[in-house]
């Protein structure tokens, strides 16, 4: 790289600077501008930015101003008054030649923003920047601005100004109130920059409109009007404070309003109009509103509307749509209520945006603003109206009509076009018009809490109308829409009435027939149909036959078989107490379409849970017991497969190949271990079907006597659930996923309150959990199970002897192989977390195991943990401590074996507490650490001793507090008592510990 420490001469950096803009390699480009920053950052930028801004070549010019606004932004200070009033008169008279010799822009707005970038750092030397640069302008030369006064009678008539000359004013003026609103106005630095600015508000308000008379529209009637949007937008600071000063533009909108049907002005004067009313409304009088009322019913607007209907899919039609959608939305209420004609008529035009030719969000971009703008008016009629009071407000009976046009438009549009037209489409633009069509759902369900059933009835209808014609793209978006309304439909048993006609109908047969001509699509969202009112097949079982007969003979069709099999399981799963009887010939069809090879491993998942929904509601539990021996059988076919094809060639093609869940699954993955992992989600679905549904009523006094009455039959199933467990994990020992699917089955059991096939007893979980050791992949995960375990054994009788002594004895195996406590911070955690679990269920166990060093291991362990860095185990270990200080036991032999512990564990608890609010932890770990601490001074007489000398220990890690602030500090924990205000007392004092750099809100 060329030496930058080299001195910066004129010719170098022009010829860096000209090097950019040459073809060249990205890295030498990269080169030169490491180079340039460099320069910009010497004291020599200074004097060379003024030969640049002097230089014939424009792109030099360009980066001489950029260098003057770096420079004043990282080193105004350094400049001295009369350096800085220096920089002033020269950047007046680079900016006044600069309109001469420069052939486009872009030099002289780059000193615009120079000078704005000036007058932020000095404004105290340039108070009356906007009459300065006037009168420069108008003599071409520069004054000092200390010895200028001109008459307020003089400024205010502007007419013979030279309109370039009131461009180049707008443009400082602009670049000021960008660069100010963007800074803290009430920081010490800028200081006087509020009033400063805000004293040129009359200047800058006879600029504007000086500029926006009729002669000057042409040339800087954009700039006047870009000008006036950005002291709007720094109104939005000042109107509080500075009515007079929003007066002064306020009366500018008339005018702004005025310039709507100019066509040069249109873009400018929508732009601001729009900011207006959707960001600072405030501004808006009534005149105001009522111009722009009388705007949207003119001619004028009947011609943008027209456009905007037809297609015309320019910015400008966009705009036009916006603005008066942001007028609807400001005068809503006065749209609703008012009887004055235009309401009427800007209403229709916004309804009638919804009819827009194109499609929503790929082509027709006005169409999810204004399916929003409805959403809001419906809602706004919901706040203010119950359905049955409607009718007492005429205005709101033509609201409600209104909505429901504006619906009838809506869901037409959402219809998909053809699958050519579709392939046309990039992931943007499908993306687009899925989120439009659930703004559209959005709406549909604003609109049931204030039309309600007849919405369902109306929707209904309209997919009836729809397969009577075989309009299928049509019949789909209706369905779609009646979908979407489910949820507000679940729990009226009432609407089944309106569903009837539709579940009742052909839809079913036609969809299951070989008409080729009806689109996957249309098929899915009927899928989704049957799915979004499982509860209404729930209240009419003689609508399930049907539902379930097109669902199973849609699994066969790859592109449908994930819908069809989501929609099986949630009808089986909601319908499992009608369905039973079907159990068999379901399983029947399964193992034939499996077979066939026609399902995809995840599809075929979902079936299997469906059928384990089924059969567990079999009354007869010999019924019950054999069908799910015979998933298990599958389950078991599967594992005897994988261990087969782990002699098989790698590339061996299984029947599911290249179906979804290969791609999903990790690439390369061997035949064996998909099918292994199929296997153990086959057998979790089977324990998750077979758990008890969540509104099943629980009788406590029956719970126990389930589990000592287990059936012959049922240990069978248990011990084959775990002979294939542990089959899988002897052959596929090294994957994670592996060790997660087994871990996962395993608690399926453990919430169930009657035996079951997956209800193991605590002996075989006990055993299974303990073979595993610190080598197999992630053995945090079995000792997070292990932690669902023992929370789940309180209403199986006590445990037998041993299984918690057994459990905790593994853990510490397991920690005592870590070769430091966050080798592992899973592993860490999950232990910890053991012990807290066990501390509840059995605080015996933990305090008198045997041999003793075994507590005494965890114990220091934990306190490892606690003094380390990893968040979640030490989260954890906080935890810990905190619920073992604070032990209380009906049994005095543990309250006392506790109190001993804490004779020789409190002092190292307080010491770990002491290095951690003494700067040791994070900020985020503070409010879990105050938790031991509130505990110990709350149960421990000797909490002050041992915290005292926690803090006076040499390894407390802070040199920034004294002995007086710590012992304070101590005396303030133990008044506190362990209530609630110690967290901000901890925070505190860390926060002192860690230095004054730390102190930020939080």
């Amino acid at each position: 790289m060329e030496n930058s420490a080299l001195a910066w001469s004129l010719d170098r950096v022009e010829a860096l600077i000209l090097s950019l803009y040459e073809s060249k390699a990205p890295d030498k480009i990269a080169t030169d501008q490491t180079l340039l920053a460099s320069f910009q950052c010497s004291p020599q930028a200074w004097i060379l930015a003024r030969e640049l801004l002097q230089r014939p070549d424009e792109k030099v010019r360009f980066f001489g101003a950029l260098t003057i606004i770096i420079k004043l932004n990282r080193e105004s200070t350094s400049l001295s008054e009369e350096n800085a009033k220096e920089l002033l008169m020269n950047l007046t008279e680079w900016y006044l030649y600069s309109f001469g010799t420069s052939n486009s822009s872009l030099v002289p707005r780059k000193l615009a923003s120079a000078l704005a970038t000036y007058f932020v750092y000095f404004h105290h030397l340039w108070p009356n920047f906007v009459r300065h640069l006037v009168v420069c302008l108008l003599s071409n030369q520069y004054y000092d601005p200390s010895r200028l006064n001109i008459p307020d009678e003089t400024f205010t008539r502007l007419e013979n100004v030279e309109t370039n000359s009131l461009r180049a004013v707008l443009w400082v003026i602009t670049s000021v109130l960008e660069d100010v609103t963007k800074i803290d106005l009430n920081a010490v630095d800028n200081f006087g920059l509020y009033d400063t600015v805000v004293s040129q508000a009359p200047d800058v308000a006879n600029i504007v409109a000086e500029c926006l008379k009729h002669r000057r529209l042409s040339a800087i009637g954009d700039n006047a009007l870009k000008c006036l949007q950005a002291w709007l937008i720094f109104a939005q600071k000042i109107a509080s404070h500075d009515s007079q000063v929003v007066a002064l533009f306020r009366e500018l909108l008339p005018t702004v309003i005025a310039l709507l049907p100019v066509d040069s002005q249109f873009e400018s004067s929508a732009e601001l109009l729009t900011e207006v009313l959707c960001g600072y409304p405030s501004l808006l009088t009534s005149q105001h509103l009522n111009l722009l009322a009388d705007v949207f019913v003119s001619p004028w607007s009947d011609q943008w509307y027209t456009r905007l209907v037809q297609g015309d899919g320019s910015f400008d039609t966009a705009q036009f749509g916006h603005l008066i959608l942001s007028f609807g939305e400001e005068r809503l209420q006065w749209l609703m209520k008012s009887e004055d004609p235009r309401c009427q008529i800007i209403l229709s035009k916004l309804c009638g945006l919804l009819t827009a030719k194109g499609l929503p969000a790929v082509e027709d971009k006005i169409f999810v603003p204004a399916i929003e703008f409805w959403s809001t008016f419906t809602e706004t009629i919901s706040d203010t109206f119950s359905p049955n009071d409607i009718a007492a407000a005429p205005w709101a009976e033509q609201a409600v009509r209104l909505v429901l046009e504006a619906i009838s438009n809506a869901w037409q549009k959402i219809a998909y076009p053809s699958t050519e037209e579709i392939s046309g489409w990039d992931q943007s633009d499908r993306a687009n018009f899925s989120d439009a069509r659930k703004d559209v759902i959005d709406l549909l369900q604003s609109t049931y809490s204030v039309c309600g059933a007849r919405l369902i009835t109306t929707f209904a209808e309209l997919v009836l109308a729809a397969l009577d014609k075989s309009a299928w793209l049509r019949l789909e978006a209706a369905a779609y829409c009646l979908a979407g309304l489910a949820d507000c439909a679940s729990d009226d048993g009432w609407l089944d009435e309106a569903l009837h006609p539709v579940f009742d109908s052909s839809l079913f047969s036609r969809l299951d027939s070989s008409d080729s001509g009806i689109p996957h699509r249309t098929k899915q969202t009927c899928l989704y149909l049957i799915e979004r009112y499982t509860e209404y097949f729930e209240r009419n079982v003689f609508s399930l036959a049907p539902a379930l007969r097109l669902l199973f003979s849609l699994l066969g069709d790859r592109y449908l078989a994930p819908s069809a099999s989501k929609s099986i399981y949630q009808l089986c799963s909601s319908c499992r107490h009608h369905l039973h009887p079907e159990t068999e010939s379901f399983l029947t069809e399964f193992q034939r379409l499996v077979a066939g090879g026609q399902l995809d491993c995840i599809s075929s998942e979902k079936v299997v849970s469906a059928i384990a929904c089924v059969a567990q509601a079999i009354p007869d539990g010999d019924q019950r017991i054999h069908i799910c021996s015979k998933l298990l059988n599958i389950v078991g076919d599967d594992v005897l497969r994988a261990k087969q094809l782990l002699n098989w060639p790698i590339d061996f093609k299984l029947p599911c190949s290249g179906q979804r869940c290969f791609d999903d699954s990790v690439s390369g993955e061997r035949p064996a271990m998909h099918v292994a992992l199929r296997a153990l989600r086959y057998l979790l679905s089977v324990g998750r079907g077979f758990q008890s549904p969540t509104e099943s009523a629980v009788d406590l006094e029956t719970i126990s006597s389930s589990f000592s009455k287990r059936d012959s039959r049922l240990t069978s199933l248990n011990r084959q659930v775990i002979a294939m467990l542990m089959d899988v994990e002897s052959h596929f020992s090294e994957n994670a996923e592996v060790a997660e699917l087994s871990c996962t089955i395993l608690r399926c059991g453990f919430a169930e309150s009657e035996a079951g096939p997956f209800v193991l007893d605590m002996d075989t979980v006990t055993g299974y959990l303990t073979r595993h050791s610190g080598q197999v992949p992630r053995p945090g995960l079995f000792v997070a199970t292990a932690c669902s375990f023992v929370s789940s054994i309180h209403a199986r009788g006590s445990a037998p002897e041993g299984v918690f002594a057994a459990l905790f004895r593994w853990v510490i195996e397991l920690l005592q192989a870590l070769p430091e406590p966050e080798h592992d911070p899973e592993l860490s955690q999950n232990c910890i977390e053991f012990a807290s679990r066990l501390l509840i269920k059995s605080p015996k166990t933990l305090l008198a195991i045997q041999p003793p060093a075994t507590a005494e291991l965890f114990f220091l362990f934990s306190l490892q943990v606690l003094d380390g860095n990893e968040p979640l185990p030490k989260g954890a270990s906080a935890e810990f401590w905190s619920n073992f200080i604070a032990l209380k036991h009906g049994e005095q032999d543990i309250q006392d074996a506790a109190k001993q512990a804490m004779e020789t564990l409190g002092p190292l608890v307080a010491l770990s507490i002491a290095r951690n609010v003494g700067g040791h932890a994070s900020r985020s770990e503070l409010e879990r650490l105050s938790e031991p601490i509130k505990k110990l001074v709350h149960r421990y007489p000797m909490a002050r001793q041992w915290l005292e000398a926690g803090l006076s220990h040499h390894s407390f890690p802070s040199d920034k507090i004294t002995p007086e602030q710590k012992s304070l500090f101590v005396k303030k924990l133990v008044s506190l008592r362990g209530s609630r205000a110690t967290n901000q007392v901890v925070r505190d004092f860390w926060l002192s510990a860690r230095g004054s750099s730390f102190a930020y809100a939080s």
